[in-house]
């Protein structure tokens, strides 16, 4: 196998994406048919990206910390241990369950609008950047699986101790 080859795929498996324009161009310079892969692996499209938020929205919250916080008290004081009690309480965790018992999956087209205006402004929340990083990570392993084994890069082992 190539060492060109084998480098980018590491790099690329890695996180360093910034080198899949790179793998393209090498695949083209050697009329390798995966360089159309490797193009389409180097952009997100907005739809891909709402996919990918629509999931990350569907993960129900949590919402049992009061419970946890009203039994960490409960032992505490049944014990005698004052030190079981955290010093520092966050509001997190005194929120309670909502008050509606149904819970509403996100919409598709709400997750696209929301992206789409996320990249015109430039100004990602933190589950678009997830959905990002999601939709990315899903287009990268595609683009690992169509070199075979023989190609993919080798995980890298530990230094040797001395």
């Amino acid at each position: 196998m190539d060492t060109i080859l084998k480098s980018f795929l590491q790099k690329i498996d890695q996180g360093d994406y910034e080198d899949i324009p790179k793998l393209a161009d090498w695949l083209e310079a050697h009329d390798d048919p995966r360089a159309e892969l490797a193009r389409t692996a180097s952009t997100l499209e907005p739809q891909e990206i709402a996919e990918e938020l629509v999931k990350v929205r569907s993960m129900r919250p949590d919402h049992d910390s009061l419970v946890n916080v009203l039994v960490m008290l409960g032992v505490a004081a049944a014990t005698g241990a004052p030190d079981l009690i955290p010093v520092a309480f966050r509001a997190s965790q005194f929120e309670s369950a909502p008050t509606t018992p149904v819970w509403w999956p996100p919409s598709a087209k709400k997750c696209l609008n929301d992206v789409e205006k996320a990249i015109e402004i430039k100004k990602l929340p933190a589950d678009i950047a997830r959905a990002m990083t999601n939709a990315r990570r899903i287009k990268v392993d595609r683009l690992l699986a169509a070199f075979p084994p023989r190609e993919q890069p080798t995980p890298l082992s530990p230094p040797a101790p001395d």
